[in-house]
């Protein structure tokens, strides 16, 4: 019986060297512990996505809450080359694989998905696609995911595919499955659910959060940035959650300078708003809102703006109103001479659907 109760309880001594086991390592990871979200500026806030927390990101629609989370989830699979367990509530797998792959690729989404693409866009699809053949990506789609569903995947995936981290996209979708409850209690219990199965399993949780409307009824440059109150159920979510974000593009709103006149054009600001133990503070990143691309811009010596950092050399982050002067074409209008082109056939047999 002693025993048993002895791994109830941990004495200070040990806590101590738990604590200084930490520190060192913090040290020599200069300062990150958790995975490595791909942006340094984050990490360098947040300390990347650390084991057993679950961590919000609130955004309105149009704001490139999903094109973030996507992004990371890209950075994770082909940088840190860890398994990635993704769940979508709002969208089937075929949607999220193409806004990836759109994203990855550096194409605008509407080109690849009606198949029209200008010739340096089918090459860069050559090029690239093969680094996503093999990446340790897992999704599962479920519109109103019930709760013992999501959990019992998760943890079939972590014991069958190592998976190192998790991505819900909505908060709001995940079904608890007791029509007695009101919204309310439903993300409560869902946030309570989360934090314990990623403190059992060891696995950062990283889940996407609606906003209220009400941010669309306030004005002014700060009325139309997101607090912490603007969550659905958000006390429930503040109390439970142990880093919280919120996306937010000012030019959405018309603001295209901040107050002291920064360019907003094509950026988009991630507002870490809770972050336990940790500073408070936001960063902003590059936004392309026809491919979806997020990065961080390299910094200009000729300028004060200091989050200028690409993650590519090769991706170009194109502004709003930028227009190209080439014409896209379709798969069947190429030369079936172009090397691209035949190793996209060869790849996925592509012949008797596409013929020339």
């Amino acid at each position: 019986m002693n025993e048993m109760m002895n791994d109830d309880y941990i004495n200070i001594r040990e806590m101590l060297s738990d604590c200084l086991s930490d520190v060192r390592v913090r040290a020599a990871k200069k300062g990150a512990m958790g995975i490595p979200t791909g942006f340094q500026p984050l990490d360098d806030l947040i300390g990347g996505f650390e084991k057993g927390k679950v961590y919000v990101i609130g955004g309105r629609p149009c704001m490139g809450k999903e094109e973030f989370m996507l992004s990371m989830m890209i950075n994770i699979i082909l940088e840190s080359k860890l398994p990635v367990l993704a769940f979508s509530t709002n969208h089937m797998k075929s949607d999220y694989v193409q806004r990836l792959l759109a994203m990855y690729c550096d194409i605008p989404v509407m080109h690849l998905f009606q198949g029209n693409m200008e010739i340096q866009e089918w090459k860069r699809l050559d090029k690239r696609l093969g680094d996503l053949l093999d990446a340790p990506l897992f999704m599962h789609d479920s519109l109103d995911l019930p709760l013992n569903e999501l959990t019992e995947t998760a943890r079939n995936c972590i014991r069958e595919k190592d998976i190192h981290i998790i991505f819900i996209d909505c908060l709001q979708m995940i079904d608890f499955t007791n029509e007695g409850d009101n919204p309310s209690d439903r993300v409560a219990k869902v946030m309570l659910s989360l934090k314990q199965f990623a403190h059992l399993n060891k696995v950062p949780i990283i889940v996407g959060s609606m906003l209220s409307r009400g941010i669309e009824y306030r004005d002014g440059f700060e009325g139309k940035r997101p607090q912490l109150m603007d969550l659905m159920n958000s006390s429930f979510i503040e109390g439970l959650a142990d880093v919280i974000m919120m996306v937010h593009r000012p030019e959405y709103y018309h603001f295209y300078q901040d107050e002291i006149g920064r360019d907003l054009c094509g950026r988009i600001e991630i507002i870490v708003k809770k972050n336990a133990l940790k500073p408070l503070d936001s960063i902003f990143l590059n936004y392309n809102d026809k491919t979806g691309v997020v990065c961080v811009r390299k910094k200009r010596k000729s300028t004060n703006d200091e989050n200028f950092d690409i993650i590519k050399p090769d991706v170009v982050c194109v502004r709003k109103n930028s227009k190209s002067t080439l014409k896209p074409i379709s798969l069947k209008d190429l030369n079936s001479d172009n090397e691209a082109v035949k190793k996209l056939i060869k790849a996925f047999d592509l012949e008797e659907e596409i013929p020339f």
